[in-house]
């Protein structure tokens, strides 16, 4: 019943009247002489193409021409298209902390290019570059709702600052690229953030209630032609050597040699086989206080399976705002190579096919590991279709179990019905979705299946879902936290800008999650609402939040070391605070205070993050988080400390120290991480992770007790032979 009023309310929207909004474009011009990619746009091939200089803001003062003058310039030969900018500005005002590759700049002033190769107005390349180099980049689907920003490829881009600003200068190869060669029409969106105004400008104009990133809004590069993806080979081998050092324990020596192939099967699909894969580069994972019946999400860091992660994501999967993203994930790619606990499984092998041809977008994976009882297979197939102007329809089916040694098999499909121009130039979307497990020794009530209905828009935005996870199903390599459950999500919210008080947005928010078992008794009830959130034009937030929760337990669960929660009814409200500082500042601070009733008894939880750019080339960073739980049967302390030190010799060259403790393990865990790129795609990495232990914890712990348990040590050269 669920289902059919969603979508009954769906189509009615949609027979509202929409408009359309026509596109810019500008002309791709040919060079023979190439610009010189040092920071500095000043080489003949700049001026003689077009000019883009109408760049109009979308906050603070939405359809106003950007407050500074910003000329962008685009150009290509054969083998890569060519981008410069020139962003004035009072150089005592540029905000420029970062330099690492792939590093964050949501608090750095930056270029964005997005460029939508396909012109299907759904997905793009997305890059980005700051004033002092610092590159990133992203695949972008669902018209920019869905970011996977952990994508690497091979481009250079430059940048200096000058008198009158900052500039830069992008060469993007053909070869990194999906395209179809006779096609001569790209879509194209270009940014500019300004952090000390908060400011953020487009070309083409893009209205407030678009996606950040939105890709059907894009103008159009026009004449690209003559360009080639060369053969469509890349060969990655690597070498790595490393020491193992455990407690009592012999020295080891590893040594290991491994190999990626990619080939350009089609113009748009690309493949990669894998063999001996490595993940030593992989960041470690943060360490979380878990005080829930349920196991915590952890993102996927390895670079194999985030490369073209977007072609496999399911349904609400993808959705950075949706609070469900995670609750129902049908292929969850850490399920291969890692066991429950985190620690790695060896990778025979792989092969993985993601891309898209004509309408069709696939996904398609094939993985092999070692464990403890055999080798496991994995197989993974994605397929979806487009149709209209944002809408799709799709399938999945995956093979394999990571949780036992039974067998599993999962199906599903799902449908999006999406638009981003209701109203006008509003975004409105409905899904709809099943899916059906196939186990072993688990017959009847093996299905999931649910909707939604979403439209985020800037000053009104609402959300309704629904969805069903019978007790039987189980998706062997996806990730499937709570079952046995139907639950109705709600979401309303109103962001009016005021445009005084140096306000630059309220946030008036209101969430409801409903959860019963199959037999419709209540288990989970959670309303909150934020009765104020404020984000200022200096950079600074604040908000305060209350939340009331009842749950039912049907058993005892152990909530932290010996301390149990008892099963029955609980019923009980919270309150939350916080407030944060510009983190284009170079010292800045965010601190979020949690107070209330909490199961049985109180909970006073306290989050805070410290950051202080010492200089361009060293920043610290300190982050606390301290749980103070007072229960009938007694009370206990749930802490982590995190701490970053980073060093930044130049954008090609990082050095990155990761230390963490948290009091549930009694464990310090520490992580430095040096690298080099020597150009793109050919790196050294160089990387230490260490344990440390309090062998007196039991009796007496202390800090100083603390001692060097185990560590590995791995030197590793990447390279890459392009064709």
């Amino acid at each position: 019943m669920n289902l059919i009023v969603h979508f009954l309310f769906f189509i009615f929207l949609l027979l509202i009247p929409t408009n359309s909004i026509a596109s810019k474009s500008v002309n791709a011009v040919f060079t023979n002489t190439p610009p010189k990619i040092d920071g500095k746009v000043e080489e003949d091939a700049w001026f003689t193409g077009n000019v883009i200089s109408d760049f109009f803001q979308k906050e603070p003062d939405t359809g106003e021409p950007v407050s500074v003058k910003t000329v962008a310039y685009v150009c290509y030969d054969k083998n890569n298209l060519y981008f410069g900018f020139q962003c004035y500005e009072n150089k005592n005002r540029i905000t420029a902390k970062q330099m690492a590759r792939d590093a964050s700049l949501a608090h750095d002033d930056k270029i964005v290019i997005i460029l939508d190769t396909f012109l299907d107005k759904r997905n793009a390349y997305w890059f980005q570059i700051s004033p002092r180099g610092s590159k990133g980049d992203a695949l972008l689907s669902r018209n920019g709702a869905a970011l996977n920003k952990d994508w690497d490829g091979i481009w250079i881009g430059r940048s200096s600052i000058q008198n009158h600003g900052w500039e830069t200068e992008i060469a993007i190869p053909f070869k990194s690229l999906n395209f179809h060669p006779n096609q001569e029409r790209w879509g194209l969106k270009l940014l500019r953030e300004i952090q000390h105004r908060s400011e953020i400008a487009y070309w083409p104009v893009a209205n407030i209630d678009t996606y950040k990133f939105q890709v059907s809004d894009a103008g159009v590069l026009i004449g690209l032609q003559g360009i080639t993806q060369g053969l469509g080979i890349d060969i990655r081998p690597y070498a790595l050597a490393g020491i193992d050092q455990q407690k009592g324990k012999d020295l080891k020596y590893p040594t290991d040699l491994g190999l990626d192939v990619f080939y350009q099967i089609t113009p748009g699909l690309k493949s990669v086989v894998t063999l001996n894969t490595d993940f030593a580069q992989t960041e470690v994972d943060d360490r979380q206080v878990n005080l829930t019946r349920f196991r915590l999400f952890f993102k996927e860091k390895r670079d194999f399976f985030l490369d073209g992660a977007n072609y496999f994501h399911f349904s609400r999967e993808g959705d950075r705002s949706s609070p469900k993203s995670t609750q129902l994930i049908p292929f969850f790619s850490r399920r291969i190579g890692l066991s429950e606990n985190g620690n790695p499984i060896p990778i025979i092998g792989g092969v993985k096919v993601t891309g898209q041809t004509g309408k069709w977008n696939l996904g398609l994976l094939d993985v092999v590991d070692d464990r403890k009882h055999g080798r496991e297979n994995f197989t993974v197939l994605r397929l979806t279709r487009n149709f209209g102007s944002q809408s799709t329809i799709g399938i999945i089916g995956t093979s394999g179990n990571a949780i036992s040694d039974e067998k599993n098999n999962v199906i599903g499909a799902d449908v999006s019905l999406a638009t981003s121009t209701f109203r006008g130039d509003k975004n409105l979307e409905f899904l709809l979705f099943g899916l059906k497990s196939t186990s072993q020794n688990l017959v009847g009530n093996d299905c999931a299946f649910g909707s939604e209905i979403s439209y985020p828009n800037d000053f009104f935005s609402i959300r309704l879902g629904y969805s069903q996870i019978e007790n039987n199903f189980f998706a062997g390599v996806g990730f499937v936290p709570r079952k046995n459950i139907r639950n109705t999500y709600f979401e309303i919210g109103l962001g009016p800008r005021p445009k005084k008080w140096g306000i630059l947005q309220f946030e008036f928010e209101s969430e409801f999650d409903y959860i019963t078992d199959l037999n419709n008794r209540l288990l989970t009830r959670e309303i909150e609402f934020t009765p104020v959130g404020i984000r200022f034009l200096s950079g600074e937030e604040a908000s305060f939040k209350l939340s009331q929760q009842f749950e039912v337990i049907d058993k005892d669960f152990n909530i932290f070391g010996d301390f149990i929660i008892p099963y029955g009814t609980y019923n009980f409200w919270r309150y939350a605070f916080s407030l944060s500082s510009a983190q284009r500042r170079n010292l800045f601070a965010e601190m979020n205070y949690k107070w209330g009733n909490f199961w049985n008894g109180n909970r006073k939880q306290t989050e805070l993050e410290l950051g202080y750019k010492v200089c361009v080339p060293l920043f610290l960073g300190l982050e606390y988080e301290h749980n103070d739980v007072d229960l009938p049967v007694g009370n206990f302390y749930a802490d982590v400390f995190r701490f970053t030190g980073d060093i930044l010799f130049s954008p090609r060259m990082t050095l990155n120290s990761f230390i963490q403790y948290d009091n549930d393990s009694q464990k310090i865990g520490w992580q430095s991480r040096f690298r080099w790129i020597i150009k793109p795609g050919n790196e050294i990495i160089f990387v230490w992770n260490s344990i440390w232990r309090d062998p007196l914890a039991h009796i007496h712990p202390s800090i100083e007790n603390f001692a060097l348990a185990e560590s590995t040590t791995r030197l590793k050269i990447n390279y890459n032979y392009r064709f």
